[in-house]
């Protein structure tokens, strides 16, 4: 009876330093994992944090679940949605997205091994295709992968 007595002491005096060192572990966490979480880990790893040192004077494990729950439901239910909306990245085509579906011309031989050379608009640009197509073809770019076109034959042949 009296070692039961002790342990629960013992864990109403530590509770406050339990729930940061959780909160710490799930802010570090965060870092690790990147912000593929959304920054969700950081502030839940803050709400169990600032449970803790709000009921550090109190000694108890259940005042220190209350709070940190507390918080935690607010970030949810508030604070989740405004964070998300503030820390999005809108996602939009840029410029070059608009080449794709031009027609261009090869200026330097495509085979399926080695990048050539077109010319779609005024601007030259490298490409690499699935088939091979020789120069003065007419093709068409399917896609863009950093500066490289990926690029098919047109229908129609030489211009």
């Amino acid at each position: 009876m009296n070692s039961e007595i002790l342990s629960v002491e013992f864990f109403d005096s530590w509770t406050w330093l339990i729930a940061i060192g959780a909160g710490l572990v799930l802010i570090i966490l965060e870092l690790l994992v990147g912000v593929d979480t959304g920054l969700d880990l950081v502030f839940i790893g803050t709400a169990f944090g600032l449970g803790g040192l709000i009921t550090l004077a109190i000694h108890s494990w259940v005042w220190t679940a209350i709070v940190s729950g507390i918080i935690c439901v607010l970030y949810v239910i508030i604070g989740r949605r405004y964070i998300h909306k503030r820390t999005a990245v809108p996602l939009s085509k840029s410029n070059i997205d608009t080449i794709i579906g031009k027609n261009g011309i090869v200026e330097q031989n495509i085979s399926r091994e080695k990048s050539g050379l077109v010319k779609v608009g005024n601007e030259q640009w490298r490409a690499r295709s699935e088939e091979p197509i020789s120069a003065g073809e007419v093709i068409t770019v399917t896609g863009i992968k950093g500066v490289t076109l990926d690029v098919k034959k047109t229908e129609g042949g030489k211009e």
